[in-house]
C-alpha cells in the first residue's frame, strides 16, 4: 500500500500533458455557470447563466425553444471540456457546438432596446470565457505536450510566472474592453473626468507593452525598462484604488457586477504574478 502511492505519484509527474489544452478545457467546464447574458438598464445589471436561462430564470422574456437549446448549449460545452482533457480533436468541435448553438438561438437578443425605459443586452462572461476557449483550444493544437513535472518547475521559474501573470492580466483586459463595448460603455473602461483616463490608459499601455517586451528574445529586452513598466503598471493599480476609495466610487475599482469583477481582480491578480516574479528574481 505504501509503496504504490510512491509509484502514482511519479506516474503523475511523468503524465505529458498539453497546457493549452487544459486551460481551454478547464474554460469551457466554468463557462456555464458563469454569466452569459448581460440586462443593463439606468446603470443596474442583472445577468444568468447557462443554467438559469434553461430553467427559465431570465432576467427579460425568451422565446419557448431557448431552455431546452440552452441546456443542449450547456451539455455540449461541459462535454467538449472534459474530451478536451484527452482527445483534443473531437472534445474542441463538440464544446464548439455548444457555443454556436448558443449565438445561434439568442444572436436577436443582444443589443439596444427602444422602449420607454434604455435596456442594453449583451453577452457575458461565460460567452467571452467560451469564446477564448474555442481560440486556446485551435492553438493548442501547434503545441507539444509535455511532462507535468517539468511543466510545474518551469511555471516555477521567474519567466514562467512572468509570462503567466502577463497572459492573465492582458486576456482579463481585452475581455473586459469587449464587454464594455458590447454594453456600450467603453467610456467606463478607458475612463472618465481628468484622473482616471491617466490610471486606466497607463495601465493598459504598460501591461500591452510588458507582453510586448515579453515576446521578444531575451537579447533584445532590457531589465531597466522591464522593471519600470512593471513599477508602473502597479502604481496605477495603487493610485486608481486610492483615486476610487477617495471618491467613494470603490465599485468603479472592483467592478459592478460579477462580470466585471472577476475580470477586473483577474488583471490585478496577473499584475500581482509579474510583480513577485520581478521580487523573486532580484
Amino acid at each position: 500500500m505504501g509503496a504504490t502511492r510512491p509509484m502514482r505519484i511519479a506516474e503523475i509527474q511523468n503524465a505529458r500533458v498539453n497546457p493549452l489544452s487544459v486551460a481551454s478545457a478547464s474554460l469551457f467546464i466554468i463557462a456555464p455557470f458563469l454569466p452569459w447574458i448581460t440586462v443593463s438598464a439606468f446603470g443596474l445589471t442583472a445577468e444568468s447563466n447557462l443554467l438559469d436561462i434553461a430553467g427559465s430564470r431570465a432576467p427579460l422574456s425568451t422565446p419557448m425553444a431557448f431552455p431546452e437549446a440552452f441546456l443542449v448549449a450547456t451539455t455540449l460545452l461541459l462535454l467538449g471540456g472534459f474530451l478536451l482533457l484527452r482527445m483534443a480533436k473531437i472534445g474542441l468541435p463538440v464544446a464548439t457546438a455548444g457555443l454556436v448553438l448558443f449565438l445561434l438561438e439568442s444572436y436577436s437578443l443582444f443589443g439596444s432596446r427602444v422602449s420607454i425605459i434604455p435596456v442594453v443586452v449583451a453577452p457575458g462572461i461565460g460567452f467571452l470565457a467560451a469564446l477564448t476557449s474555442v481560440g486556446v483550444g485551435a492553438i493548442s493544437f501547434r503545441v507539444k505536450r509535455q511532462e507535468l513535472k517539468s511543466l510545474i518547475q518551469r511555471i516555477r521559474t521567474t519567466e514562467g510566472l512572468t509570462g503567466i501573470g502577463l497572459f492573465i492580466a492582458a486576456l482579463s483586459l481585452v475581455l473586459d474592453g469587449l464587454n464594455h463595448a458590447a454594453l456600450g460603455q467603453l467610456s467606463a473602461f478607458l475612463g472618465t473626468g481628468m484622473v482616471e483616463p491617466v490610471f486606466h490608459l497607463g495601465f493598459l499601455v504598460t501591461i500591452f507593452l510588458l507582453a510586448f517586451l515579453f515576446s521578444l528574445r531575451k537579447e533584445f529586452q532590457s531589465v531597466v525598462i522591464n522593471t519600470a513598466l512593471i513599477v508602473a503598471a502597479f502604481a496605477f493599480i495603487i493610485l486608481d484604488a486610492a483615486y476610487h476609495i477617495s471618491t467613494g466610487e470603490v465599485s468603479g475599482f472592483l467592478g459592478h457586477d460579477l462580470t466585471e469583477i472577476i475580470l477586473h481582480v483577474s488583471a490585478y491578480y496577473g499584475t500581482a504574478f509579474v510583480v513577485i516574479a520581478r521580487l523573486l528574481k532580484t
